[in-house]
């Protein structure tokens, strides 16, 4: 069973988050959450990094069945800042709401764990440990994903090379844009940054 260190009780946030989603969709959280779990585990993240990734996994989603209107709505309400392409991709906003949701109705105040919940969708330049285990696992978490893309994914992963997870996520996100292409959809400017930070990141350690 996993048990977190944090103020806030895990139990209590899954009673929260039921409330929120389809059953469906909060499969996927709870599977998301065991696969933050593994992987802060098996890269041997510090017991207080783990439980951030697991309350992050966990609540991810808590604003992902809002229609776009009310994303909007909900932003403008709470003051939450938006730029051009925010507004012409809404689909990229239920992070942001989301973890607001969260830091008012659980009281969860801590930082790493907020912004894990904001980047899952997006990423972004400069991503912590605990925001790249918590984007990960949301696309490879057991559940509900495609069987074939977790296994490729996984594929990935080297738990004994400190530059594994910078590889899985430059894999990710180049597959990501590749798609967004393929769908002739917008690619957020959050994406690309997320993407040359890992490319310049691993070209100055001589990893590419």
């Amino acid at each position: 069973m996993i048990q977190t260190s944090t103020v806030l009780d895990l139990e209590q946030a899954k009673a929260w988050l039921s409330q929120q989603l389809t059953a469906e969709r909060f499969e996927h959280s709870l599977g998301a959450m065991d696969k933050a779990a593994e992987l802060a585990e098996k890269f041997n993240l510090p017991s207080l990094e783990k439980d951030q990734a697991i309350l992050a996994g966990l609540l991810h989603d808590a604003a992902k069945l809002m229609p776009a209107s009310e994303l909007l709505a909900y932003c403008q309400q709470h003051q939450i800042p938006l730029d051009e392409m925010d507004r012409k991709t809404p689909q990229t906003l239920h992070p942001f709401v989301g973890a607001e949701m969260v830091r008012e109705a659980l009281d969860l105040q801590e930082p790493e764990i907020l912004d894990a919940i904001r980047f899952h969708t997006t990423g972004r330049a400069g991503m912590s440990r605990v925001e790249k285990i918590v984007y990960i696992a949301d696309k490879i978490e057991g559940n509900t994903r495609n069987p074939l893309y977790v296994q490729k994914v996984t594929s990935s992963l080297d738990f004994r090379n400190p530059y594994s997870l910078d590889f899985t996520m430059l894999y990710i996100l180049d597959s990501t844009i590749q798609f967004l292409i393929e769908k002739h959809q917008a690619i957020h400017p959050r994406t690309i940054e997320a993407r040359n930070d890992f490319v310049l990141k691993l070209r100055a350690e001589k990893q590419l």
